[in-house]
Formats: C-alpha cells, sequence, structure tokens
C-alpha cells in the first residue's frame, strides 16, 4: 500500500529539490557534487523501460536514441501540464558548440506522445552532433557527454528528479560502435557513480546470474558498504521455474544485503506492447497478485508505481541530508569567487578608468610597502598571506650577520689577543629568515661576502660573491714597525702622517667588499 507521507514533500523540501534542480541546469554540477538518483544498467537490463514506466511517457522504440546520452527527467508540480526540453552543454565543449546545443530548446509542449517525443529525440540528436543508427556511425560520434533536460510539470505531478545514463556494454556493433564508445560510455557511467552524493539505481534482469552483472561489481567499487545503492530487478516473468528463490532472497535481503534494499518490476513484453490497449499499471498488478512466488512479495518492494514513491522518499532524505553540506561548499566556493573578482579591481573600459585604476593600485602598493619598513604587519592580512614581504626583521637579521662579519673579519689584522675575542659576543643569523644558508662561521679561515643566491634579472647590479679571508690574530705590532720604519721622515718627536692613511687603507681593506655584499643581499630580498 501506498505510503500518503510519501504523497507530499514539506514546503522546506521542495524548494530544496527545485534547488538542486536549478544548479544542476546551471552546470554547477561539473563544480560540485550534487544530490541525484542515477538510473544505470547494461544496455539489455530494461533500463528504458524502467524509465519510461517512471515518467508515464513512452519512450521511442526506433534506434535506442534515448541511450547515446545522460537525460536528466524532472517531475514537477504546477498548475497547468507541461513538458519542456532544453540541452546541458558538456562542461570541456567548445564555445561554439556550447551556444549551438544551450540556444536549442523546446517549450510549452503540452503533450509527448510517442510520435512527437521520437521528433524531439531526431531534433536532439541533430544538434548533438550525434549519429543516427542508420547512417552506420563513420566520423560522426555515436554518444555525447551533452545532458538533455527533460522537464514535466503539471497538478498530479510529484516532485521527483533522476538521470538516465547510457547502458553500458562490451562488444562493438561495425559500423556502431567502437572501444572508444565503450570507454566513453564506462567513464560516463562512472563519473555519476562516483559522486559520493547519488543514490545509484542499479537495473538488474532477474532471469540472470546477478553475480555476472558488471554494473553490481562497479556499484560495490564505488559504494563498497552499499549506503546509496537501490537494486532494480527486471524480466521476473522471465525467471526459470524453481530458481525464483534466489531472486526472493535478494529482495527480502538474505542474500546481497543493500542499505536501500531491492525492488522488481516487470516490464511489458514486446507482445504485451503491441496491444494499443495496454494498460502497464494493472498488467503489472495482476501479475505480482497472481503469479506465484511473486504475490508473496510486499507491495511496497514491487511494481513501477511504488518504486516511484521509494525514489520520492530516498531522494528526499538525500537531499535534506546533503544540502546543507552543498550549500556550505557552493558559500566557499563563492566567497574565493568573490575575492579574486575583487582583486581584479573595477571595470577598466576607458583610458580614464584605468588611469583612476593605475592610480590606486600604485597608492595601495605604497601602503603596503610603508606598513613593510614600518614593520606594521598586523595592519595587512597580506603579510599573513605572504611571510616573505616582512622584509624589515629579513634585513634586520642580514644586518647583523654583516656586523658580525665586519666585527670579526672586517679588518687584516687583530688588535685584541685570541683569549680576549673569544669574549666577544658571536651575532648569529637568524635562521627563519635564512633557511636556505648557513650561519657564519668565524672560526674558519675564510668567509663569504654574500650569504644570498644570485638572481639572473639582478646579475647586472649584483656585486659577485668574494671569499675574503678572517683577521690575521698575530703579527700586529710586527706589521706596525715594518710602516713606521718604511714612512719615517725628518720629523722632530713624531711619526710621519701618512702612516695613519697607510695603516687604515690596510685595515680596511676588505670593507668594500663586505658592504656590497650586503647591499647585494638586501637587494635580492627586496627583489
Amino acid at each position: 500500500m501506498k505510503d500518503q507521507k510519501a504523497d507530499n514533500y514539506g514546503l522546506g523540501e521542495t524548494l530544496m529539490l527545485e534547488c538542486i534542480d536549478k544548479l544542476f541546469a546551471c552546470g554547477v554540477g561539473e563544480l560540485i557534487d550534487l544530490p541525484q538518483i542515477v538510473v544505470v544498467g547494461d544496455q539489455s537490463s530494461g533500463k528504458s523501460s524502467v524509465l519510461e514506466g517512471l515518467i508515464r511517457k513512452p519512450f521511442p522504440r526506433d534506434s535506442g536514441l534515448c541511450t547515446r546520452f545522460a537525460t536528466q527527467i524532472i517531475f514537477r508540480r504546477a498548475a497547468e501540464e507541461g513538458v519542456s526540453v532544453a540541452i546541458i552543454a558538456d562542461r570541456n565543449a567548445s564555445v561554439a558548440h556550447r551556444t549551438h546545443v544551450e540556444s536549442w530548446t523546446k517549450d510549452n509542449l503540452t503533450s509527448l506522445n510517442a510520435d512527437t517525443f521520437s521528433e524531439i529525440m531526431t531534433e536532439v540528436h541533430q544538434v548533438m552532433g550525434l549519429a543516427r543508427s542508420e547512417d552506420g556511425g563513420g566520423q560522426t560520434p555515436t554518444f555525447s557527454n551533452d545532458v538533455l533536460r527533460l522537464e514535466i510539470t503539471g497538478p498530479d505531478q510529484e516532485h521527483l528528479s533522476v538521470i538516465d545514463v547510457p547502458g553500458i556494454f562490451k562488444n562493438t556493433t561495425p559500423g556502431h560502435t567502437s572501444k572508444a564508445d565503450i570507454a566513453l560510455v564506462r567513464n560516463m557511467v562512472l563519473g555519476y557513480m562516483r559522486n559520493p552524493r547519488s543514490v545509484m539505481l542499479a537495473v538488474i534482469p532477474a532471469n540472470v546470474d546477478v553475480a555476472t552483472q558488471e554494473i553490481l561489481e562497479l556499484a560495490k567499487d564505488v559504494d563498497p558498504e552499499g549506503d546509496r545503492t537501490l537494486g532494480v530487478l527486471t524480466k521476473p516473468d522471465l525467471v526459470d521455474k524453481g530458481t525464483e528463490w534466489r531472486i526472493i532472497d535478494l529482495i527480502e535481503g538474505r542474500a546481497r544485503k543493500m542499505q536501500l534494499g531491492w525492488h522488481v518490476v516487470r516490464n511489458p513484453g514486446q507482445r504485451d506492447l503491441s496491444d494499443a490497449s495496454l494498460d502497464r499499471i494493472n498488467l503489472e498488478l495482476a501479475f505480482f497478485r497472481s503469479a506465484s512466488p511473486w504475490n508473496n512479495i510486499s507491495e511496497d518492494k514491487v511494481g513501477i508505481e511504488s518504486l516511484r514513491e521509494r525514489l520520492k522518499e530516498v531522494l528526499s532524505s538525500l537531499v535534506r541530508r546533503e544540502f546543507p553540506k552543498v550549500q556550505h561548499e557552493i558559500t566557499k566556493r563563492l566567497d574565493t569567487a568573490h575575492k579574486a573578482l575583487e582583486a581584479m579591481g573595477p571595470e577598466r573600459n576607458s583610458p580614464a578608468a584605468q588611469m583612476s585604476f593605475l592610480t590606486e593600485l600604485g597608492t595601495k602598493f605604497q601602503r603596503i610597502v610603508t606598513l613593510a619598513l614600518d614593520a606594521k604587519y598586523g595592519q595587512d592580512e597580506i603579510f599573513d598571506a605572504q611571510p616573505a614581504l616582512r622584509i624589515a626583521p629579513a634585513v634586520l637579521a642580514r644586518m647583523e650577520v654583516f656586523a658580525a662579519d665586519m666585527m670579526q673579519g672586517g679588518h687584516t689584522y687583530s688588535f685584541l689577543p685570541q683569549e680576549r675575542q673569544d669574549t666577544v659576543q658571536q651575532v648569529e643569523q637568524a635562521d627563519f629568515f635564512f633557511e636556505d644558508d648557513t650561519p657564519p662561521d668565524h672560526g674558519q679561515d675564510t668567509f663569504d661576502s654574500r650569504k644570498e643566491d644570485d638572481v639572473d634579472d639582478l646579475a647586472e647590479i649584483l656585486r659577485p660573491k668574494q671569499s675574503l679571508s678572517m683577521c690575521n690574530e698575530e703579527g700586529i705590532e710586527k706589521w706596525l714597525q715594518g710602516i713606521y720604519a718604511s714612512s719615517r721622515g725628518f720629523e722632530l718627536g713624531t711619526f710621519n702622517g701618512s702612516v695613519l692613511a697607510t695603516t687604515m687603507k690596510k685595515q680596511s681593506s676588505k670593507w668594500i667588499e663586505i658592504s656590497l655584499g650586503f647591499v647585494s643581499d638586501v637587494i635580492v630580498m627586496v627583489h
């Protein structure tokens, strides 16, 4: 018996369902996983007949027109009956193809009989650029990643949305399908199945060994716990006598148990379809009420109408659970997009606007430079996002290294004996700002004038790195005596003034390299 609670969604649920459908129509599903029901199965599984029963509209049967691309079928309550058809272009489609397919629509159709549906599908194939079966394939593609959107509205419709994808297949048909088509369809189907917010409606013939069905193996790969797979068994009337118990075990959950369970439907056969007065629902109900052992199964697990109600429940639960997550993810992406848009600045479609933009950009740049030089890093988020812009601490650390170089290695001869030099405080550079450099070790005989690596763009203005010797710890008195002796003149009681110039020049001979090395390193840091 049909659960009356499933007949009507709450207002909030209806709005959420409509919002999800609009997001899908806008192509958001290519960027964010949207909650959806996906109908999957092999080409011979009876999937098309199941969909035909769900939408209560006859599918064209001339050449498998509905199996070449994904089809989103939406049911929505409205005051008047109507059908609208549109195409959502593949995300990777060219601009020309996207414009072409999305400009094609069929709106305000009051009915959708088999002939009208067939004509529409013929147009859809032409718009998508697909080959007709009778054309024999050739260079024209057989399948497309575009999505057909079919919306059915009316006062008696309850909101339901399902996506039908082409049936997977293993064997090629000469002149029609190729191995590339097999891979394309498989990847397309898996793309929908991998969506963690999708519920898979796995359609499987009941008259074959379920264990051999590839679609179930694919579903198990992407849904190991079976939390989002609903099995639908078709063709129960073709099950061999005496083997029905295997299907009953599946439906009752005694074999291959899935959280969403199993359902069984009886699609019309070829003989039934030839009957113009066919009433699918009554034909199916009569079968499940009279044929044994199918008449022992609970009514909520058999028939296309109870499947429709079950799908409403599943979709409602799915959207209630996933909608807040989708909303949060979209909000995050919108924030990122807004920040990127703001970073691009205002429109600049005139010389005056361009001049204004450049002026504002220069002002902002100067403000950041001023804050960086004043070490006021808390006044702009850019210093947290890009720590390398904190130039003052980096320069100060390099200045301390410069001071250490000058103090310990800047002069040629040392005035202090070694034991007193050991008491001089060593100034170490900060590892935070020189992660790739080794701090100066003045216990060595030499040290480098440069600490930063060269930058090719600045090669002409940077001082080349020089290896400088440490100061001579001994012999300063002997050296001074030699300078004095070689500089004496006829002074009385004093010494020649040139002695100071000579000794100073010798003692400071490394200052130029140390100083220019420091300046070059700061240039690299700023660069």
